[in-house]
């Protein structure tokens, strides 16, 4: 099964409140966040990036395509520049750790802010989250199921 990937990160303000969220779509439609504590802009988009891929491989996806609006993580993730932090080396290699459990491909792509709305939404969430002390809350669930929305059944 092959899934497409919206992921993002927050920070309010850089190196504060964090979350990281996602959309997973495709064969499965998944929402996720989680609540990060202080962490960096970077640490949060990574993260998104590596629940994302472990939510959808869970689910039983085999193939990715990853999208996301971090210049940064993507230039690492896609060859196209290095990291050199140890904290992100880390997080890299947990990426890739997740990418290995897909016998198909899993690519990446870099997206506007703007056309990465939901994923934006739900990294918010993990950060207002994170302000209120709740760090380490993680919240997955189907695309109809997103807490304080009603469920419209059109789903």
């Amino acid at each position: 099964m092959r899934v497409y990937i919206w992921s993002d990160g927050a920070a309010m303000p850089n190196g504060g409140p964090a979350g990281a969220g996602y959309v997973v779509v495709g064969g499965v439609l998944l929402l996720g966040w989680e609540a990060l504590g202080d962490a960096t802009n970077n640490v949060a988009e990574y993260t998104a990036v590596r629940n994302a891929l472990r939510a959808a491989a869970d689910a039983g996806a085999t193939s990715a395509h990853v999208r996301m609006d971090s210049p940064v993580v993507y230039g690492h993730l896609s060859g196209k520049s290095c990291a050199r932090a140890e904290h992100l080396i880390q997080l890299k290699k947990e990426v890739k750790a997740q990418v290995d459990r897909y016998p198909g491909r899993v690519t990446y792509a870099r997206i506007s802010r703007e056309r990465n709305g939901v994923a934006d939404e739900l990294a918010k969430d993990g950060a207002r989250a994170s302000k209120r002390g709740e760090t380490g809350r993680v919240f997955i669930a189907p695309v109809a199921a997103r807490p304080g929305r009603r469920d419209s059944g059109n789903s």
